[in-house]
């Protein structure tokens, strides 16, 4: 029998796995080996029948293990008859898959259905809430501005009567008959005007107030004429009187020009007393008192009766002795449209006193109970300032439209404190149309003193919420809380199908690794046996309690350890071929599997799993094993230390970061294990924890990627101003025996030991930048493997510390494809005609290799072998 098939019988493999515990079950059969012929024929076909037959094995163990196209090993006919033969029952897998799949869809459509029932709800409640929160506070804002609105006019109202009963009570006609004085209308001027006017002024929140008197063109307009320029000095403004020098025209008229008005042209002209279309058509109506006068100085002694929008709100109050408003003006004094109006209220010459309580003169004699309007008292206000101040700075963007009788429409946005005048014409959002409020502005008792009059100027406010509004309480909180309602269910639902997603796979890997391990039990044991092994493990694990038994079940298994390794170092001894002490015992496969954990977990114990004896079992000796076939890679930067002296750490460490981060991608991409680094030195390793076949010329290959991806990563950085081009990196790289295993402390860590170590060390201390040196037997396995091309033997032999002279080799990228090595799951799933080709090729290869061993066994000349 061939030692390859010696290796495929003496197997080691795990049995079962369970609760992370690893029971190692071994068979070893022995068997007699064939005498070797002599007949070199012979032995060829018996290497090539042996090469092809192990191929064959390793393709029908595959799929035996993965139990033929199915997921399920295939049955013995006993099996398969009584599975036929048996009904199914409710403990059959299949019907119980069937109940897991059901009970698990009911769940997913129990927490769909909650979760759109959960969403709806919370998105209508939020949504209705908000609703009727808009709707409250438009509700507040239209009462709060309606009722300002109809105070703002109030007040104006209010103070122009008031100064209207201060001019009757000084001037009244009974007042003065009283005092036997002579009537002085139109001829009244109020001394201290501006200190009467200004409290009443900053109440009605007007911007003036101003006495105007009735003046008739053909009865007494020179006479108040005269008296105006007498009385000029009580104006408060000297400029009425006496012009500055440099006041050119008009700005230079004084009082004594007269009652003036404005023509077509807007130019100023003495009024000629009469007003076309009005109903006063003689009647004058000039500004004499006003305050402030400062800024309205050149408003004294202008007819208001001569404008069309003053006319008619003069002609009213003449008419029906009611206080007026004008229609909507656009005030001289300001330069953009702001909207104003003026309010006129009538002064009468006397006050209307009751029938039954008459006035008499002083001899004694009742005085005639008549009321004339004599004059008016004016306030002129912009319309925006009823709106101001108003709202609680929260409340944004409410729209008011204010309307005239006369059709003048102008729209406002109020916002807290603030009015912003939005334009001519009505600019609500039609969709707000459901929410109108109107308010109707009154002046006083107008309505109950003469009624519904259509001619009358009249006003009107309409309410509307706007887009703005709307948001600060209409806003995406439902949505927002709607998605987190789904967001949390979608949550738990994916915790769910991820805690059962996990459940099932862990439950399919440990029903495969039972499959396969009863398998390999299957194809490794007879029937009968097979039952007394499963009868024999069944006793240990209810026996595994005792103490004894642990400790005589420890004791065989270390006997069963130490006994393979000697078998192993025998075997290594005794082989010839260094790509032939590649054996796994079942110890190994212990410590393998143990160091292989820490590897992919964590790298750190707990203070109190330091052992401080090995005398309770295997779980406290240390981790560690023996690795007969390894490669070890030193790579050193070259020039780094002069060029690290001369850069920042973040410049040095940006090389070394970049640089070292793609060799541990190429080490994923090439199953090359990085042991770690020392300063600038990239320490890897092959043949651990696994042991790997062309464990030498996978790491040479490692090597070759690494020194071009040095060359690509200096290129780059020293286009960045890093002056990395001078730097180069040597390898080197022997193969041997290791040590290694897992030294436990406070930071537990992956340890190698062995002479190999120092060896790779020389082999890259003495190599040259740029290069990748290989010892001696590193290039025997290269050569081994087909990959001789690879190495070029260095001329001279290297001196190396501790070693003496040495002959080591440069390996070089081989232009020819490089063998390919298939995994057992890859051969299994070859195409017939692709697995015909590598059965071949495998064949040819191994006959090959065992022809020169077997040549130079026998030792034959250079000639012989020609």
């Amino acid at each position: 029998m061939s030692s390859e098939e010696k290796k495929l019988h003496n197997t080691t493999t795990a049995s079962a796995m369970e609760d992370g515990d690893v029971q190692i079950i071994s068979s070893a059969s022995s068997t007699s080996e064939t005498n070797n012929s002599s007949n070199k024929s012979t032995s060829r076909e018996s290497i090539s029948t042996s090469s092809t037959g192990i191929l064959r094995m390793r393709r029908k163990s595959s799929r035996a293990s993965s139990g033929g196209s199915g997921d399920h090993p295939p049955m013995s006919n006993a099996e398969s008859g009584r599975s036929a033969s048996s009904p199914v029952d409710d403990d059959h897998p299949e019907k119980q898959n069937r109940k897991v799949c059901m009970l698990r869809g009911a769940m997913i459509v129990t927490l769909l259905t909650a979760t759109v029932a959960v969403a709806t709800l919370v998105y209508l409640y939020v949504t209705r809430d908000e609703e009727r929160n808009f709707q409250t506070q438009y509700q507040d804002s239209v009462s709060k501005v309606a009722e300002a609105f109809q105070y703002g006019i109030d007040t104006k109202h209010d103070a122009a009567s008031t100064f209207s009963a201060i001019y009757t009570s000084i001037y009244g006609n009974i007042v003065q008959e009283v005092e036997n004085q002579k009537p002085v209308w139109p001829n009244a001027t109020l001394p201290f005007f501006a200190e009467k006017a200004k409290d009443l002024l900053k109440i009605s929140n007007g911007r003036a107030l101003s006495f105007n008197p009735i003046i008739t063109q053909d009865v007494n307009r020179l006479e108040w004429e005269a008296h105006a320029t007498e009385s000029a000095w009580l104006l408060g403004d000297k400029s009425l009187i006496v012009p500055p020098p440099d006041f050119t025209w008009p700005n230079n008229r004084t009082v004594s020009f007269g009652i003036y008005s404005r023509d077509a042209d807007r130019n100023v002209v003495y009024d000629p007393g009469f007003a076309p279309g009005s109903r006063y058509e003689d009647v004058l109506v000039p500004v004499w008192q006003i305050h402030p006068i400062k800024t309205n100085e050149k408003a004294v002694m202008f007819n208001l009766h001569s404008e069309k929008n003053r006319q008619r709100a003069l002609d009213d109050m003449l008419e029906y002795e009611v206080p007026t408003l004008t229609a909507i003006l656009q005030l001289v004094q300001d330069s953009e449209t702001r909207p104003s109006s003026i309010l006129f209220f009538p002064v009468f010459d006397n006050f209307e006193t009751p029938e039954d309580f008459p006035v008499f003169d002083n001899v004694g004699m009742p005085l005639v109970n008549g009321t004339n309007v004599v004059g008016s008292i004016s306030i002129v206000f912009s319309w925006d300032t009823l709106l101001q101040r108003i709202l609680p700075n929260y409340i944004k963007g409410m729209i008011c439209v204010l309307q005239s009788s006369t059709g003048q429409v102008y729209s406002y946005s109020v916002s807290g404190n603030d009015v912003t005048f939005l334009g001519e014409g009505d600019k609500h959002d039609p969709k707000y149309d459901k929410y109108k409020e109107v308010v109707q502005a009154t002046l006083g008792n107008t309505a109950e003193q003469i009624g519904q009059v259509d001619y009358l100027i009249t006003y009107t406010l309409v309410m509307y919420p706007s887009q703005t509004f709307e948001n600060e309480y209409v806003t995406n909180r439902a949505g927002i809380y709607t998605a987190g309602v789904v967001l949390i269910f979608l949550c738990t639902s994916a915790l769910f199908l991820l805690y059962d997603y996990l459940v099932e796979d862990r439950q399919q890997k440990t029903a495969r690794f039972a499959r396969q391990s009863a398998n390999i039990v299957d194809a490794m044991f007879p029937a009968g046996f097979r039952e007394r092994l499963y009868k024999s493990h069944q006793n240990n694990n209810s026996n595994s309690g005792s103490k004894a038994n642990s400790r005589r079940s420890s004791d065989n298994d270390e006997a069963t350890i130490k006994a393979s390794n000697r078998t192993n170092g025998e075997n290594r001894s005794r082989s010839q071929s260094p790509s032939r002490r590649r054996s796994s015992t079942m110890g190994r496969k212990i410590v393998t599997l143990q160091i292989d954990k820490f590897m992919k977990g964590t790298r750190s114990a707990p203070k109190d799993h330091i052992p401080t004896n090995y005398s309770n079992g295997d779980d406290d000796k240390p981790i560690a094993d023996l690795f007969l076939d390894t490669s070890i890679m030193f790579a050193d930067i070259v020039g780094f230390t002069k060029w690290s002296t001369e850069r920042s750490p973040n410049e040095v460490f940006t090389l070394l970061e970049r640089l070292f981060w793609e060799f541990d991608e190429l080490a994923a991409q090439h199953n090359v294990f990085k042991l770690g680094t020392i300063g600038d030195c990239y320490i890897a390793v092959t043949g651990i924890p696994n042991p790997i076949e062309d464990h030498a010329s996978l790491l040479t290959q490692f090597s070759f990627a690494a020194r071009e991806k040095v060359r690509e990563v200096c290129a780059q950085l020293d286009a960045e101003g890093l002056d990395t081009l001078k730097l180069d990196m040597r390898f080197g790289i022997h193969s041997g025996a290791i040590t290694a295993g897992i030294l436990r402390g406070t930071k537990s860590r992956f340890e190698l030991f062995g002479d190999t170590i120092n060896t790779a060390s020389r082999m890259e201390s003495t190599s040259v930048g740029g290069k990748i040196q290989v010892s001696a037997e590193t290039a025997e396995l290269i050569k081994l493997d087909r990959r001789g091309k690879w190495l070029v033997k260095r001329d001279g032999m290297i001196t190396a510390k501790g070693k003496g002279e040495l002959q080591t080799y440069w390996a070089e990228p081989n232009p020819v494809g490089s063998r390919v090595s298939f995994s057992d799951e890859a051969i299994d799933h070859l195409p017939d005609d692709d697995f015909n080709k590598l059965e071949s090729q495998e064949s040819d290869r191994y006959y090959q290799h065992e022809y020169d061993k077997q040549e130079e066994k026998e030792g034959l000349s250079a000639d012989e072998k020609v």
